[in-house]
């Protein structure tokens, strides 16, 4: 079968039988794939195969898989490779935490394969297509995105976002002046994850306060959605 992605997949899963089947599945789609049991030598491994896409598992002896995202997002070579989480944890909460520290997508087994091996196309499409993107940065008066940065700075001090709370704000300056829906921020800050509205609002309550001032651009549409009111 012909790779049309380009998929060179990184599998760090503890458990050897789940490891190996997605190892070889990958495979059998015409994708490169590698599996390692722990995340002990993440950093060397990561430059020794440079994948364009990890597969995570959260529940491992030693590092975790958060501590592996952890690492990985303040790690200035490997910060933007794109995360799929894949674990037996299935709560919205524990999807939510694994989001806000910079997983791409979560998976809860058991899962689908063919799934699994779908989602990670779409993450590697979505990554080419961004590296693609003008480097522009966005603003809104003395608010100023840099999204080659992924840095938001506010009269020239830096906010400390989450990925969410960023993402959200990328895609409401973009489109700033319209309305969005609650359903279109979940798909573009949370990927395919099946949560709540108040996800939604929890993360742009979240993200008015650390706006200060400016935050109160940023409008509720009752029962639509939100929108960054055009500022002059």
């Amino acid at each position: 079968m012909a790779n049309e992605d380009g998929l060179k997949v990184l599998v760090i899963e503890d458990e050897e039988e789940i490891r190996e089947f997605l190892v070889t599945q990958f495979q059998e789609f015409g994708h490169q794939s590698m599996g390692l049991s722990g995340a002990e030598n993440l950093i060397m491994n990561l430059e020794s195969y440079r994948p364009n896409v990890i597969l995570l598992d959260q529940m491992m002896p030693g590092k975790s898989g958060r501590d592996v995202i952890r690492e990985m997002r303040s790690n200035s070579a490997f910060w933007n490779i794109p995360i799929m989480m894949v674990s037996g944890l299935n709560s919205e909460e524990e999807k939510v935490e694994a989001l806000e520290l910079g997983a791409d997508d979560y998976v809860t087994k058991p899962f689908s394969i063919k799934e699994v091996i779908a989602r990670a196309q779409a993450l590697v499409r979505r990554f080419k297509s961004n590296q693609k993107s003008p480097t522009k940065n966005l603003s809104m008066k003395e608010l100023v995105v840099d999204l080659a940065a992924h840095r938001v700075t506010l009269r020239s001090k830096e906010l400390l976002l989450t990925l969410t709370e960023y993402k959200i704000l990328v895609e409401l300056l973009r489109q700033s002046g319209l309305v969005l829906s609650r359903d279109l921020l979940r798909e573009r800050a949370l990927g395919n994850l099946n949560v709540t509205d108040r996800t939604i609002d929890v993360h742009m309550a979240s993200l008015r306060k650390k706006l200060e001032d400016m935050g109160d651009a940023i409008q509720t549409v009752r029962g639509v959605g939100y929108r960054f009111a055009q500022l002059t």
